[in-house]
């Protein structure tokens, strides 16, 4: 990934698949091939909710301060470099 590879000394990138249990989630990071971040079970949906994700490729900033901003449009990078910049 990327944005992980230029920016994770930066910032931390941590997946979190919905609704998936460990078998699922080891099988995506080997067919995607991101294994740079980490993975974090949310198979209740608790985190999904907490955060207001309802869909896959949502993104969930979180500053320095707990502010948090949801994209999931766009880039990725462009979002990152936002978040790093404030």
């Amino acid at each position: 990934m990327e944005v992980a590879e230029k920016y994770g000394d930066q910032v931390n990138i941590v997946g979190v698949p919905g609704l998936a249990g460990l078998g699922d989630i080891n099988e995506f990071v080997d067919d995607t091939g991101t294994d740079l971040i980490e993975h974090i079970p949310d198979e209740s949906g608790d985190l999904w909710r907490r955060f207001g994700v309802i869909e896959q490729r949502t993104y969930v900033l979180v500053n320095d301060d707990g502010t948090t901003r949801t994209t999931g449009y766009g880039s990725l990078e462009q979002d990152v470099q936002a978040l790093i910049a404030n």
